[in-house]
């Protein structure tokens, strides 16, 4: 039986091969509740809810601007012809509006806000699905899509900007859409273009580890909401049928960004934060289309336990966006409890609408390659075994578990946008946005907050220089250069560096996470020994970072955490010059609906919400703790934070539980 498995240059083909073993020896995970029917019940509740704003032309008209917006329209169509090919025949009238108008837009060079590089992967798979409904239609349809020119009617091509750092995810998604109208024979040219595009601009913008680095090719910023979606939309290409000249170059690198992503998915089914567009539903649809795929491939290579491991993550990025859902059936877009119109934690080119239905959309896509409903469930890498991973490339992020507990934690000093530290705490059965779920960032100019102060904020390091001036790691090194939201900014910039290692454990880990191959042969058998079940099972994880860089009186500074089940150990060790250390302490304060309780003493300070509990203890027998009234902005809603200040000292510990509040 074939193996679905990571090729050799796979960074972390080491750690995915001790999960496999893992989840092998664990056997089948518990049903979680989802069926294909609650999947296009989710789907439909978010495309009925935008029914009532269709106008007579079939263009989704965004209640908030009162005009259409974006690719409200075409994801629409999409998502709706999803449902009609389902059986809800009710929606087929609407859905073939939408699909004409979206064609229209296109070929009349009207696409709202000058965005058609979206249009043709939904506006194809919408035709696809309703041409059998609607053949008449679909010739008048068919006619106008044979008039489309790429290079000349959407906006990211060479043709239009001559220049290969601008041909971002744009041209990518432009580009999946496009091979799927030339498999349906209707355009004349073959994919060469595609092949020099993807081969020119694409594939070198992927890390060994499979996640695509959006931006300038070499300053590229690395949202991971923008590897996932571009990651979603080539995924459809392949699925459709591709086969060019970079086929297998593509498939391996796909291949390996869902290793990674299964790998990086929080207990709560949710992908790491990381630069703008983070927190947004359509991020975690975009990881469900991603993870039902591989599913199928898993399935199709005959690897029962991959196959569950996916089908598991789908369902479990599924939830994680209905978690979010209004009464109306609309979705909070952002993972914040705010009213629509408030725009807390949008980004400036953030739409209600457009999201919605963009996501709907993701969703409705990966209920096309639903999975077959006998397949067992394997249980998540985050909910089982323990691990550390460095991503590769411009992503600086690093990503801690043991079963039930994910930590993030950024290691960019110089990005105004991702704040060094640790940002996200999540855990298995509590609510998500506790930990927190997500640091604050720096004023930027492009994401937008109701209420609170913009700055930053992170579980990090804290010491007061001569002056009396409190100083933050948070805060990091300016890069000196302006910050811009389409390019990134070199890690070197500012002069900041960090050393990322893992304390050895049980003399048999090294610091680049590789197992030693301690096994014995009996017969033909081969028998892990003692010593190696032991590490495959470890529930620790015990590493430091260290932090160096022209930071405010210091020279370095080493971070160490040791993760466990219910307590997480932090312990920060200062080299410099400081009258006084410290630990900052992010408080979970308000989602713009619901306000936690937060209590404190010199020793601890705890938050309430929503039934559960974070606490943070400082082990220093003469420290103490104290907190800042000030309320924060964060993507979630509001944060406040306190201090735990040790004077004549050079280091510090602390613990940090969670848990469900019994009082």
């Amino acid at each position: 039986m074939s193996r679905y498995t990571a090729t050799a240059t796979y960074p972390w083909k080491n750690e995915l091969e001790r999960y496999r073993t893992l989840a092998a020896e664990a056997g089948s995970a518990p049903a979680d509740g989802w069926s294909r029917e609650r999947k296009l019940a989710l789907v439909k509740q978010i495309v009925c809810a935008y029914t009532k704003y269709q106008d007579s032309n079939g263009a989704i008209i965004d209640p908030y601007s009162g005009i259409e917006r974006y690719y409200s329209t075409p994801a629409y169509a999409m998502a709706a012809a999803v449902l009609v090919d389902a059986g809800h025949m009710e929606l087929l009238d609407s859905a073939s509006a939408a699909l004409s108008h979206s064609i229209d837009a296109v070929v009349s060079g009207s696409a709202p806000d000058n965005h058609p590089d979206f249009f043709p992967v939904l506006m194809m798979r919408a035709y696809m699905l309703l041409r059998s409904h609607r053949p008449d239609q679909a010739s008048i349809w068919a006619e106008a899509l044979r008039t489309i020119d790429p290079e000349n009617d959407y906006v990211f091509t060479m043709s239009k900007m001559n220049n290969a750092n601008r041909m971002i995810n744009w041209n990518a998604i432009m580009i999946s859409g496009e091979y799927l109208r030339w498999s349906e024979h209707l355009a004349s040219e073959d994919t060469t273009w595609m092949d020099r595009y993807l081969e020119a601009y694409h594939l070198p913008r992927f890390t060994p580890l499979g996640l695509y680095q959006d931006g300038p090719l070499d300053r590229p910023n690395c949202p991971f909401s923008y590897d996932i979606a571009t990651r979603y939309h080539l995924e459809v290409m392949l699925d459709g049928g591709y086969e060019g000249a970079v086929a297998d170059a593509l498939r391996e690198k796909l291949n390996h960004g869902a290793f990674s992503s299964l790998l990086m998915l929080s207990p709560l089914g949710e992908i790491p934060p990381r630069g703008r567009s983070s927190q947004h539903q359509w991020n975690e649809a975009a990881a469900a289309y991603v993870c039902s795929v591989h599913a199928k491939l898993a399935m199709q290579a005959g690897d029962s336990v991959m196959a569950g491991a996916f089908a598991r993550a789908a369902n479990r990025c599924f939830e994680a966006v209905e978690r979010w859902l209004m009464p109306d059936g609309r979705l909070k877009i952002v993972r914040n409890e705010y009213a629509p119109e408030k725009r807390h934690g949008y980004e400036v080119y953030t739409n209600h609408t457009c999201y919605n239905l963009w996501t709907a959309a993701a969703l409705a896509h990966a209920c096309l390659r639903d999975l077959d409903e006998e397949i067992v469930h394997s249980y998540l890498p985050s909910e089982i075994g323990s691990r550390v991973l460095q991503t590769d490339g411009w992503f600086e992020t690093l990503l801690a578990s043991v079963p039930g507990q994910q930590l993030v934690l950024h290691t960019a000093l110089n990005d105004p946008y991702t704040i060094p530290g640790l940002v996200r705490v999540q855990q298995a059965g509590l609510p998500g946005l506790i930990g927190p779920s997500a640091a604050s960032h720096i004023q930027a100019g492009f994401t937008e907050f109701a209420e609170g102060v913009v700055q930053p904020l992170s579980y990090c390091p804290a010491w007061k220089t001569a002056d009396g001036v409190w100083h933050s790691l948070a805060e990091g090194i300016p890069s000196g250069s302006k910050y811009d939201r389409d390019a990134g900014i070199d890690p070197a910039h500012g002069g900041g560096s960090i050393i990322f290692k893992m304390a050895t454990r049980m003399g048999e880990i090294s610091a680049d996470h590789k197992l030693q191959e301690t096994v014995s042969a009996v017969g033909s058998n081969i028998v892990k020994s003692t010593a190696e079940k032991a590490m495959l099972n470890t529930t620790e994880n015990d590493f430091e970072i260290t932090w160096t860089g022209p930071l405010p009186g210091m020279r370095s500074i080493i971070t160490r955490y040791v993760q466990r089940a219910d307590e997480l150990v932090v312990t920060y060790i200062f080299e410099g010059e400081m009258e006084a250390v410290g630990a900052v302490i992010p408080l979970m304060f308000s989602d713009g609906r619901e306000q936690a309780v937060i209590t404190y003493t010199e020793r601890s300070v705890r938050t309430t919400y929503l039934g559960a509990y974070v606490e943070s203890t400082i082990q220093d027998a003469k420290a103490v703790i104290q907190l800042n009234p000030q309320e924060v902005a964060s993507r979630n809603g509001l944060l406040k934070q306190a201090r735990m200040e040790v004077y004549d000292a050079q280091q510090l510990t602390f613990t940090i539980r969670l848990g469900r509040d019994l009082t």
